[in-house]
């Protein structure tokens, strides 16, 4: 049985620390499977069962510090997959990439980039890429942009593992402040931590449009974070009472399933989860266009759907332009009297696909019924299967 050894640098709350343990767990049976971090603080996630390796090098400040770090790391894990005889080590996020990338222990190496933080870095993507045998980006788009720019041909994608059955589980849980979906009003929601790449102070101004023309919506927003800012903005535009913050949730797709459209605001993302995980619950979704994910996920020929300039109905959701990504906090009004707020461009057009979603029935229940299918093609069977073959393909 091959030997796979997985690399994080924690496994503290985060998207590719999830990733790195559900990799385990499903390589388990397959494979012989260890997970290696640099440090055990804070584990966020379910590790019964696994084998976990805490090489205690946690992060530490200071140029010359990180640089004797990275050194420590490299022969701290080349010796472990040296005495482990590994066959393949597959590292998460750019700490563990960097170790995994120049250690000498293992046969194989696999990396993983998960946002476009890490492309931009031209001197890491190289080391990487020269020093992987594969290289698996989270999104196509990101994997083209590697090859184009960089010009390495190990590189390619693999969408990340979605636990589709569980959602759907986890979605029928009842929760006592679901009572604010108790309402004739149509619930709009978004999903994400308090983060300007977010692009939230968009979503609040089009909800204001949105809800100037049907005063009978709501507005939810799931994620970490004070979202001070934004809730003073809500204030300044009267709408206290028909938005609700709910801060991080354990579990949030109750409050998925309970809602009737997603809206996705970023400015950019790798491969946004919160629009497979709509998709899980059969929620319609409205998004923007942004770089990248969107396009793959809401339209099969992916690359049709990223040259839509205007609104776009996708196969399995409507895209809108891209918005601007300089913050905006101020609300401005075309008639101070009535209070009709003034949008930039982007933010008008994805008003009017709110309001085209929540008018035209048969549309919305066109993308309905389309959800759930296209969620299994981000499943954690499909993932596998992927992951599987690349596996193989090295050994």
């Amino acid at each position: 049985m091959k030997r796979i050894m997985l690399i994080s640098p924690m496994l503290h709350q985060g998207g590719f620390e999830r990733i790195c343990v559900m990799t385990a767990r499903l390589l388990q049976g397959k494979y012989e499977v260890v997970i290696a971090v640099f440090s055990m603080d804070d584990i966020a996630y379910d590790i019964s069962g696994l084998r976990v390796i805490d090489l205690k090098l946690k992060a530490r400040d200071g140029k010359l510090h990180k640089i004797i770090n990275v050194l420590k790391r490299c022969v701290k894990l080349s010796r472990l997959q040296k005495e482990l005889k590994i066959d393949v080590s597959y590292s998460f996020g750019m700490t563990a990439n960097i170790a995994n990338a120049l250690t000498w222990g293992a046969k194989r190496k696999i990396t993983a980039c998960h946002s476009f933080e890490e492309i931009k870095d031209a001197f890491y993507m190289k080391l990487i890429s020269r020093h992987s045998d594969q290289v698996l980006c989270c999104a196509k788009k990101m994997a083209d942009l590697v090859e184009e720019k960089y010009g390495f041909s190990n590189v390619t994608a693999l969408w990340n593992p979605c636990d589709t059955r569980k959602i759907r589980e986890q979605s029928n849980q009842t929760d006592e402040e679901l009572s604010f979906f108790d309402t004739k009003d149509k619930v709009l929601v978004s999903m994400g931590r308090e983060d300007d790449i977010k692009g939230y102070w968009h979503l609040i101004k089009v909800f204001k449009r949105v809800y100037e023309k049907h005063p009978d919506t709501r507005l939810v927003i799931i994620g970490s974070g004070e979202f001070r800012e934004y809730k003073e903005l809500v204030s300044s535009l009267g709408i206290e009472e028909k938005v609700w913050f709910t801060g991080l949730k354990r579990n949030p797709f109750p409050y998925l399933k309970a809602s009737d459209l997603y809206l996705l605001t970023s400015i950019s993302e790798g491969l946004p989860n919160a629009l497979v995980e709509s998709l899980a619950v059969s929620l319609p979704i409205v998004s923007v266009n942004c770089l990248s994910g969107p396009a793959e996920i809401l339209h099969r020929n992916w690359k049709e759907a990223e040259k839509q300039k205007d609104v776009f109905k996708a196969d399995y959701g409507i895209l809108t332009p891209v918005l601007c990504a300089e913050k905006n906090l101020q609300a401005e009004f075309e008639d101070q009297e009535a209070k009709s707020i003034k949008l930039e461009e982007g933010e008008e057009a994805l008003a009017e696909a709110v309001l085209m979603m929540l008018n035209d029935k048969e549309l919305y229940e066109k993308y309905q019924r389309a959800a759930a299918g296209r969620a299994e093609d981000f499943s954690q069977g499909k993932y596998l299967e992927g992951l599987v073959s690349c596996i193989n393909s090295l050994c």
